[in-house]
């Protein structure tokens, strides 16, 4: 069926959220976090649409779509999802109903096709709107066997890290900055699996980004690996002063339709500008190798 005429209903009760924006004085944080999950869903179905054509298999909480690779790659992408649902959504006090969908992609061209991306990006896995994107790993584990995919995706593939984002874009209506959720899924991934990943240089950890650079251009900042460890740390940080509770608390208040810095202030007292503070005088006393 043609997506835009199966998915009329939704249009058109977007294009209304949009009309009432304009036209009346409504609460303007509840208008923008049903227009986002109206967007959400429909790039869902859109995407559903996009892999109609995919092999599909279902059970519990996930479905996945694939194509190009063993029915067993699925079951194990399908087995994986099901293993940390329950600690996360304990973790972070949200539990998505429905079929979580998956899609996973045979090759990283193929990966990085499905966003239109160009060039030689690399990711094992994507959370956008709704839909998990996962890379399978005879990609990446070229030669493997059966039972050693299966080890290596257990224990280093990205389901833990993309379910965590799936989770914290649900509770939360969408309202959230980039960094808080990439300390979240890493955080979830170190607990659940143990994958860390590489961590930057003594120099740099000794001169982390203003939270202001890596909520607005995250993915531009040259040091990545600097970017991901300290979003990490500040949520560790955060859970070993407060307990994990933190968390559900924080994004308890991000659902209300506070930002981050209102959540902050409610929840801890302080702003994130001050945790930036904070957090730079604990990495340089507690983390830098000639702290005492």
């Amino acid at each position: 069926m043609d997506f835009i005429t199966s998915n009329k209903l939704l249009i058109f009760i977007l294009i209304i959220i949009l009309l009432s924006m304009l036209t009346f004085a409504i609460d303007f944080n509840k208008v923008k976090a049903y227009g986002y999950q109206g967007l959400r869903s429909l790039h869902k179905s859109y995407l559903d649409y996009k892999t109609a054509d995919f092999y599909q298999i279902e059970k519990n909480n996930f479905s996945v779509k694939y194509t190009g690779i063993p029915k067993e790659t699925a079951q194990l992408v399908l087995e994986t999802g099901q293993e940390v649902f329950n600690p996360v959504s304990e973790l972070l006090g949200y539990a998505p109903s429905g079929k979580i969908p998956v899609i996973v992609y045979p090759t990283k061209e193929a990966l990085n096709k499905s966003f239109g991306w160009e060039g030689d990006k690399s990711a094992m896995g994507v959370y956008w709107m709704g839909t998990i994107r996962i890379l399978a790993p005879e990609a990446w584990l070229e030669g493997a066997s059966q039972e050693e995919k299966a080890v290596a995706f257990k224990t280093m593939g990205p389901m833990a890290h993309e379910f965590a984002h799936l989770v914290v874009d649900y509770k939360t209506k969408g309202n959230y900055t980039r960094w808080f959720t990439e300390g979240i899924a890493q955080y979830a991934e170190k607990e659940l699996i143990g994958f860390i990943l590489d961590e930057p240089t003594q120099k740099a950890k000794a001169n982390i980004y203003s939270f202001s650079q890596l909520d607005s251009t995250f993915d531009d900042q040259p040091d990545q690996e600097l970017a991901y460890w300290q979003s990490l740390v500040a949520i560790e940080y955060l859970i070993e002063k407060y307990q994990p509770e933190v968390l559900q608390d924080l994004l308890n208040e991000l659902a209300l339709g506070n930002n981050l810095d209102n959540a902050f202030r409610k929840v801890l007292g302080y702003d994130t500008l001050e945790f930036e503070s904070i957090l730079k005088e604990y990495i340089n006393e507690s983390l830098l190798e000639n702290a005492a």
